[in-house]
């Protein structure tokens, strides 16, 4: 982390100066708050924030601890310096920071605004966000701060609350450069190019609303009254445009609603997405966060417009649940003290489970490739996961180190879960339903301002179903038995087979790595043990060769994460540049690229008939 001790003489008087130009009144009743992307003070940025009005003896100001979504400790308040507070005459306050992420004012009812200086994460990161006992920020829920280029603002990061004003509005003001511009489902209300205003009616809008200032890389597009922006920062691969990413977008997005139909009724979504070199001092977490109308996204630079469909799929039915369909843990949710909702595998893995199930109904898949994908989650699941785990458990306690380990199989497991559920309506039904129809439902039940308790939603979906539905979700989520997928599959007339896989990283077959990292001589260099690998025979490498570039990703050998990312889930098919020193000479390989396939068990459609179940569950 970029970091320079700043006077603090220099900062008093700023905020001196600022705060006496204003009026000396703190009688607004929402909260003020200015953020300033114009100067930037040593890789930081100045924040102000004004209270509504205050009459306690004591008031704190925090900044979150966790952010729905994450499932893992932020710490956010740990990126502050610099922080104070100022009274109604301009002059500094005693401030007592409780914890990292929580500062305490006396003599409160005199308080006119705190002021601090925020550091940005992509720059500090270390390890993995979801392993047991790191609190690295993921790369998606974090901040950016690249002066006059690129700021990703994950509100939590730059913006806390004050003592019992959580649900008051917030009105939030930025000062950015004006080469640069503001993408968000908030609209902004000031019509300046250097001054943008968002409202929101509390602190959990606030938090859910993300914004991204770049140069105006930016695709729109209308799909049902539904205003979609896809905004792009990708600063070394200039092919990667918003341009080139909007028509699998678009199309995707179609199928998404047509998919979802009268159950979706957003009026503005936002895809906000930052091309990472997944450098030292850059964002290293690839994904995307879910917000109820946008999507921050952070990907390699060997991104396609397949990696950017394969993440939106799924965040976009997050507008269905959690935003529709909610526990009260979600809605008034504690971001410094948080209990833990049990239904992940309701929100995650439904959701996962959505964003394939449409692409086979709306045609962009075939139903043999959706087989494919659930086959894929069901190896998963099983190789990385207990057979035995009650989800309900693991996602009360999914902060505990232990359970955390845990979290990644509500997109595995909670997926194939919930297509289990999705087949047992369809057979009770006689077809006529499935598991989209109680989603809609259950939003009808609930909504947005009406969230549930957790012990209620097991009873109202069984209620709104059927008692086997019930007796499945005790059973397999609460209880947590193992279970035989093709127990299920078998109503739809699916028998199990054996499928091809392709290997995940290209130079590595069998465990076996066609590689060797030399990390003291900064060199990535092939070994060709044999000639078992596809990869290197139809790009024509030899052994000892240095990959320097594959299709214009630079290999860092420093950085494991790198070296694996440029070679990992390649697409057949599929142009191949590959720059390399061979023999100390530069020696530029083309080609389409081939990988090595595996023998796995999947499934397939039994006989020539089709089910009847088959027909009404996948068309």
């Amino acid at each position: 982390m970029k970091k320079k001790i700043v006077s603090s003489v220099v900062i008093f008087l700023l905020f001196t100066a600022v705060t006496i130009a204003q009026n000396t009144q703190n009688t607004q009743s929402n909260i003020e708050v200015a953020i300033d992307l114009v100067k930037i003070y040593n890789d930081r940025v100045m924040v102000t924030a004004q209270p509504a009005e205050i009459t306690a003896q004591a008031v704190t100001y925090q900044l979150p601890r966790i952010i729905p979504g994450t499932y893992s400790i932020a710490d956010y308040g740990k990126y502050v310096d610099e922080f104070s507070a100022f009274d109604k005459n301009g002059k500094p306050m005693e401030v007592k920071r409780i914890d990292v992420n929580t500062w305490q004012i006396n003599n409160a009812a005199q308080l006119k605004k705190v002021a601090y200086l925020v550091n940005d994460t992509y720059d500090s990161e270390t390890g993995m966000a979801f392993s047991g006992n790191d609190n690295t920020i993921f790369s998606p829920a974090g901040t950016n701060i690249l002066e006059g280029k690129q700021f990703m603002l994950n509100m939590a990061g730059f913006v806390g609350y004050f003592e019992k004003q959580k649900n008051i509005p917030y009105r939030v003001k930025i000062n950015h450069p004006a080469g640069l511009t503001g993408s968000s489902a908030m609209n902004d209300l000031d019509k300046s190019d250097v001054v943008d205003i968002f409202t929101t009616p509390r602190y959990a809008d606030l938090v859910d609303s993300p914004v991204m200032y770049a140069a105006p890389d930016i695709a729109t597009f209308t799909i049902d009254n539904m205003n979609v922006v896809l905004h792009v920062y990708s600063p070394a691969k200039k092919e990667i445009t918003a341009e080139a990413l909007k028509p699998d977008l678009q199309r995707m997005m179609i199928a998404q609603k047509k998919f979802l139909g009268p159950i979706n009724r957003t009026a503005k979504y936002a895809v906000l997405v930052y091309v990472t070199g997944a450098g030292k001092d850059d964002a290293s977490g690839i994904g995307a966060l879910e917000h109820n109308t946008s999507t921050t996204a952070v990907f390699m630079e060997t991104m396609t417009s397949a990696d950017l469909i394969h993440v939106i799929s799924h965040e976009f039915f997050h507008t269905l649940t959690p935003l529709n369909i909610h526990s009260k843990e979600i809605h008034d949710f504690d971001f410094n003290d948080p209990k833990m909702s049990e239904h992940l595998w309701f929100y995650e893995g439904i959701t996962e489970y959505f964003s394939l199930l449409f692409q086979v109904k709306e045609g962009l898949i075939s139903e043999d490739e959706f087989l494919k994908e659930m086959a894929v989650k069901a190896i998963n699941a099983q190789k990385m996961y207990p057979a035995q785990v009650s989800f309900t458990e693991m996602s009360k306690n999914v902060l505990n180190s232990d359970m955390k380990k845990l979290y990644g199989n509500v997109y595995e497991k909670g997926a194939l879960l919930a297509m289990c559920i999705d087949i047992i309506i369809r057979e009770k039904s006689g077809g006529k339903k499935g598991i989209l129809d109680m989603m809609g439902q259950l939003a009808q039940l609930y909504g947005p301002s009406k969230p549930f308790d957790d012990s209620e939603l097991i009873p109202a979906i069984t209620g709104i179903t059927y008692s086997e539905v019930g007796d499945f979700i005790n059973k397999y989520i609460v209880k947590g038995d193992s279970i035989n997928y093709l127990d299920f599959l078998a109503k739809a007339g699916i028998e199990s087979s054996t499928i091809q896989l392709p290997v995940d990283i290209a130079l590595v077959v069998d465990n076996k790595p066609y590689m060797k990292i030399d990390q003291v001589n900064k060199k990535v260099l092939v070994v060709v043990h044999d000639d078992k690998n596809v990869f290197i025979n139809t790009m024509g490498l030899q052994n000892d060769d240095e990959i320097l570039e594959m299709n214009g990703h630079k290999l860092d050998a420093s950085d494991v994460m790198s070296v694996a990312m440029g070679m990992y889930k390649l697409e057949e098919g599929k142009p191949m540049v590959i720059n390399i020193l061979r023999n100390g000479q530069p020696v530029e390989l083309k080609g389409n690229v081939k990988i090595n396939h595996f023998d796995a068990p999947g499934y397939k459609i039994a006989g020539a008939q089709k089910n009847t179940l088959l027909e009404s569950w996948l068309n």
